[in-house]
């Protein structure tokens, strides 16, 4: 059996296990692992700039409205700002995505869940490999490789990270 490559799948997802939810925030089909990591940066600028805003940048916060906070705090937008300037780990991870492995970058953070209580919550950006598995020389009931059976097409089970 051979596995075949038909693209990439990208996903950016949050997840919460206290609410038993998880929402997809983006997907994508890239078709190469290039073209996979690029959409995954622009994703982590997007949750980056939305889950720690800063001032000068502006957006849809006032500025009076932003603080600093601790440098040891959870922040998942300052994890997904270092992984977009970290060159060495998208070279390993293109690596990965090329020899059909999956790859995710995540940060978690304790979040107010409708300003009633605290919870865990995930944010993930993923990407793995999107395999089609075909079987090659497949007999027919006398023995004989039958033409029309040569190269059969089976799509691979999905494979995916527990979370």
């Amino acid at each position: 059996m051979t596995a075949v490559h038909d693209g990439y799948w990208c996903e950016v997802v949050a997840r919460c296990p206290a609410l038993g939810g998880e929402w997809v925030l983006g997907g994508y089909r890239a078709g190469t692992p290039r073209l996979a990591l690029r959409w995954l940066r622009g994703q982590a600028r997007r949750l980056s700039d939305a889950l720690d805003p800063h001032p000068w940048r502006g957006g849809p916060f006032p500025a009076e409205a932003l603080y600093r906070c601790d440098p040891q705090a959870p922040n998942p937008g300052r994890v997904f700002r270092e992984w977009m300037d970290d060159l060495p780990c998208h070279e390993r991870q293109l690596a990965a995505l090329v020899a059909g492995r999956h790859i995710s970058v995540t940060a978690r953070v304790p979040d107010r869940v409708g300003g009633r209580w605290d919870a865990e919550v995930t944010y993930a950006l993923s990407c793995r490999p999107i395999a089609l598995a075909f079987l090659t020389g497949l007999t027919g009931p006398t023995g004989l490789t039958e033409p029309s059976r040569r190269t059969a097409r089976i799509p691979a089970r999905p494979r995916h990270a527990a979370a």
